[in-house]
């Protein structure tokens, strides 16, 4: 078994240093990217809630049952109108 020359030798603990670093590097850039996509699915899951939320409150402003609420007490008919003819 021949040993490696000073050149090969060189060479491979370059290689495996530069695939060390990008493995290190894909690996922060796949975190990061990561982070962001659970960071914008949170912002989409609130953005949602809060629609939501906004939707049932213009809803309960729109329900006839509640416009009652807001009108005011209707008027009791006057009777000496409202008299019976024989």
């Amino acid at each position: 078994m021949t040993l490696p020359t000073r050149p090969r030798l060189v060479f491979i603990i370059f290689f495996l240093t530069g695939t060390l670093i990008f493995t290190i590097l894909l690996r922060t850039t796949s975190s990061r990217v990561y982070n962001q996509y659970c960071q914008a699915r949170a912002e989409q899951n609130m953005l949602l809630q809060d629609l939501r939320s906004q939707q049932l409150r213009l809803e309960s402003l729109i329900n006839p049952r509640y416009m009652f609420e807001h009108l005011p007490p209707p008027s009791e008919p006057d009777k000496s109108k409202t008299k019976k003819i024989r």
